[in-house]
């Protein structure tokens, strides 16, 4: 391990925040330089990608990470400028502007204190799926949790001839880049297929029709996984079988990777490797053939959510040889399909942005080997540890539970049946949390609901993940390089640097190429994009107008 690499790993916040204020982009001259107006803007979002995978694997990379490497503008101090680093605020901030706080976008899922229940970021009880058997009974998906507006409305309020499409594996990931695209599907593990929502249309396009009906899932049936290359060029990786990795039961936790021979079972287990970001690949390369995306003097969106390094990352780890695997694959993935955009849409038409939600940490057992301090911590102890500490007083109760890691909130319903002081139960826990070394820091709903000028980095983090109703009473912060367990190998959502740094490139007309090493925000791509292509957004964003990049 390289001495850079470790500096990498103490990750604590020493890295100042981005600029970022409220902003009105207000409407823009996009033409005022002379260049035509892009044809197609191509969001890439790969889930969980650390921006450290960029540099690490660089010398290996032939394929659309170099490509975009080379020309383009290379952001290598990005940010996701909130606290709780997950999927849904991290593709909510993309093409929005919007901090967690104005998005309404806190975490994959949350306790709604109005509602007194448990909210999925984007499932939606009053729409159905489609695509799947009639005797489907899950509930339907929408934007309908998100409170902002996007790029992709702004430009359908400029021209209602632009057309939208957003894909990915997972649900929240699709509806949340894009949250006006009238073209939204993500993957069906349990059908094997990829679907939508009544919120979109009653029933799915022929074009997806057809892609689902070529099933090329079943062409996986009871192969494997194996390196892609030969074994010298994972030394950039540490051994395969490794302490601490959770692969499934019958994956494994060293290469090959066997699949199932079932389809309904290969349909879950094909999420966790590159082949589900081929096939979502393969989607956006028909989306872009039948609705002649970026062909029509119109510039459209086609945002596609890449999921496996998430899946791989969160059962074998960032430092993994099934991550650097994923990674070569998806280097050579997105050359295949920036070549088929060039030969389509023509990439000198397309406005590429490749960026991530999140980063994630490292297995704690290969930070100790490495000689850092690193656990793996359970939120239940500290239950048990705070009932412990209330005694007697109030029972024995387990009083609080978690629905977004970091933040546990008191069962108000059991204080009010027994006549507690929910609000005094919240002060003796604090009380018993700030004792523990293994919590670094732990904020209130009331301290964050003062609003009152942020006292820290992390609290000025945590005050952009506060949306009052969907967040508990205390939020605990654990030790770098620790992490909350969740029966994986590893995992995300936190505010270190680990978790907050992504890559952000952009590529394409009126981008200036270059390396550029000042501090910059996910939420400055919107107000950005905007900028450049003469749009209004409705509401104030919490983005910057990156200007020293744009051509002019």
């Amino acid at each position: 391990m390289t001495s850079l690499l470790r500096a990498c790993l103490a990750l604590l916040f020493i890295v100042p925040l981005a600029t970022c204020v409220l902003l009105d982009v207000g409407t823009a001259d996009a033409t005022a330089d002379g260049m035509e107006k892009p044809a197609l803007l191509l969001l890439i979002a790969v889930d969980q990608m650390r921006a450290d995978y960029l540099d690490r694997f660089r010398p290996q990379l032939n394929g659309g990470l170099r490509t975009l490497l080379e020309d383009s503008a290379v952001f290598i101090n990005a940010r996701q400028d909130h606290a709780i680093t997950s999927t849904a605020p991290g593709h909510a901030a993309m093409l929005s502007g919007l901090y967690p706080r104005d998005s309404g976008m806190v975490d994959n899922t949350w306790f709604d204190r109005t509602l007194g229940r448990l909210e999925r970021a984007a499932i939606d009880p009053e729409k159905q799926l489609v695509g799947v058997s009639a005797t489907n009974n899950s509930p339907g998906v929408s934007p309908r949790q998100f409170l902002g507006t996007s790029l992709v409305g702004w430009l359908k309020d400029l021209d209602p001839l632009s057309q939208a499409v957003s894909i990915s594996r997972k649900d929240r990931a699709a509806v949340l880049m894009a949250p006006e695209a009238e073209h939204v599907y993500w993957w069906h593990a349990a059908s094997g297929r990829f679907i939508s929502s009544t919120y979109y249309r009653d029933e799915l396009p022929d074009w997806v029709n057809v892609f689902n009906g070529n099933d090329w899932l079943s062409g996986y049936l009871g192969g494997s996984w194996e390196q892609l290359e030969a074994e010298p060029t994972y030394i950039l990786s540490r051994p395969d079988a490794y302490e601490g990795e959770r692969g499934p039961r019958g994956f494994g936790t060293v290469f090959p990777h066997p699949f199932p021979t079932s389809r309904p079972a290969l349909g879950r287990t094909i999420e966790l490797t590159p082949f589900m970001d081929k096939a979502t690949l393969d989607l956006g390369r028909a989306a872009i053939t039948a609705l002649n995306l970026g062909q029509d003097g119109v510039t459209d969106v086609l945002a596609l959510g890449l999921s496996s390094t998430d899946s791989v990352g969160h059962y074998f780890g960032p430092y993994s040889r099934e991550l650097q695997d994923q990674i070569l694959r998806l280097d050579r993935m997105l050359g295949d399909f920036l070549e088929f955009v060039d030969r389509t849409a023509g990439l000198h038409r397309t406005l590429v942005i490749l960026t991530a939600d999140h980063g994630v940490a490292p297995l704690p057992e290969y930070s100790r080997e490495l000689g850092d301090a690193a656990e793996r911590l359970r939120l239940g102890e500290i239950y048990r540890g705070i009932s412990e500490y209330l005694g007697d007083e109030f029972g024995g109760e387990n009083w609080f539970t978690s629905s977004s890691h970091g933040w546990i909130q008191v069962d108000r319903a059991k204080a009010t049946k027994l006549g507690v002081d929910a609000n005094y139960i919240v002060h003796k826990a604090r009380e018993y949390i700030e004792t523990l070394d293994t919590v670094v820091a732990v904020f209130s709903r009331d301290d964050l609901l003062e609003d009152r000028k942020p006292q820290s980095q992390i609290e000025e983090l945590l005050q952009r993940s506060f949306y009052a109703e969907r967040l508990g009473d205390l939020y605990l912060l654990h030790s770098p390089l620790s992490l909350w367990q969740t029966g994986l190998a590893t995992n995300h959502q936190s505010p270190y640097d680990y978790d907050r740094r992504v890559p952000l490139i952009l590529s394409g007309p009126g981008i200036r190429p270059g390396v550029y090493a000042e501090p910059v925000a996910i939420v400055d791509i919107a107000p950005t994009l905007a900028h450049m292509l003469g749009l209004t957004a409705p509401n104030a964003l919490e983005g910057i107008i990156l200007e020293h990049v744009i051509v002019r």
